[in-house]
């Protein structure tokens, strides 16, 4: 017994490759359009991140102007830091980006629409980025963290974590947010799924927390991210539905398997009500039911009527002028894959 035991193992082993290969063509795969769609997404998001350190930067170097003109740091009054402690852990705010960001990442690898989630996420994250950018260097206020560096050198070149002056609003919490709402979109709908995002919010709460101990960031700076990750979140989620999902773009981005499948557990009449509602056919193009039908109607008045119809168990027939004449709209539209159809008769 646990010689074949052994051979199971080995077989599970040696097939491993292919069932991760089978995988990767079954939900990675990418054509053209996507990959393009793909790299310039990734290329608009490197792009606000980079300008985001940018006016980090500049932030960093006019809130030196604000020592310079008390001649000492002050810190504004926060509620939180009479409640919080304060603590020298700045290691831990990187920590809990890691602790989000890493199961995160194991989630989009794992998920059955994998580029789809990236997308979302890249998006979101991107869109949070530009709107951090025209608030990080805007208003500069006295750093909360007395033994905070700043940024010397070029403002185009220096990369610093934890400067001062890099205040409003904190970005290691949008990262916890933007990631807990990854979990929150696309985790599992089971028991394990929402375990695990609410293993997530959990850990999101605790690093804002972190942040503030560590007088990384004011109360209003953490607050400000948790208003406007869900709020990046949300709009490209809305603007994704209207114009890549209603209108049956990036198919091998939104659905990578079959039209309408969101899971591979999903049944064929699931999909098919998706592709229902979402007004598509099997092959992803969008139609219009009212003109279809309007379009059948047409059609309908240039066919010549029938002369004769064969009754199947007596084997006789029937001439035109014995049948109930039939209005010329005797036609319907399969809604369900988006033909044409003149073998149903409306009631």
């Amino acid at each position: 017994m646990p010689k074949l035991g052994s051979h199971r193992v080995l077989a599970v082993f040696r097939r491993a490759p292919l069932l991760v290969w089978r995988r990767v063509r079954r939900n990675w795969w990418l054509d053209r359009t996507c990959i393009i769609f793909l790299v310039t997404i990734g290329i608009v998001f490197g792009l606000s991140y980079y300008f985001m350190n940018v006016m980090a930067n500049v932030a960093s170097k006019r809130s030196k102007l604000i020592e310079d003109a008390l001649g000492t740091r002050y810190t504004l009054p926060d509620v939180f830091f009479e409640f919080i402690g304060a603590v020298e852990l700045l290691w831990m705010t990187d920590m809990f980006d890691a602790l989000m960001f890493v199961p995160t990442a194991l989630l989009v690898a794992w998920h059955e629409r994998p580029w789809r989630v990236v997308s979302r996420l890249l998006l979101a994250w991107g869109l949070a980025s530009l709107i951090r950018i025209t608030t990080v260097a805007i208003t500069s206020v006295p750093d909360p963290r007395p033994s905070c560096q700043y940024v010397e050198g070029n403002v185009f070149t220096a990369f610093t974590l934890h400067r001062c002056g890099d205040a409003i609003y904190s970005g290691h919490t949008l990262i916890f947010v933007v990631c807990a709402m990854v979990w929150t979109s696309f985790a599992p709908k089971n028991i394990v799924g929402r375990v695990l995002t609410t293993c997530a919010w959990a850990l999101c709460v605790a690093g804002s927390l972190i942040v503030i101990a560590n007088r990384a960031h004011y109360t209003i700076d953490v607050l400000l991210a948790w208003y406007i990750a869900p709020g990046a979140w949300y709009t490209v989620a809305w603007f994704w539905y209207w114009q890549v999902t209603k209108k049956g773009r990036l198919l091998r981005i939104e659905f990578p398997v079959e039209v309408g499948r969101h899971r591979d557990a999903d049944s064929r009449e699931m999909c098919q009500r998706r592709r229902v509602q979402l007004g598509l056919t099997s092959d992803g193009v969008p139609y219009d039911p009212v003109a279809m039908y309007l379009n059948a109607l047409q059609d309908s008045e240039m066919t010549p009527p029938r002369q004769s119809v064969e009754f199947g168990e007596k084997g006789g027939s029937a001439e035109s002028s014995d049948l109930l004449e039939l209005p010329d709209s005797s036609c319907a539209v399969d809604v369900g894959v988006g033909n044409l159809s003149r073998d149903h008769v409306l009631p």
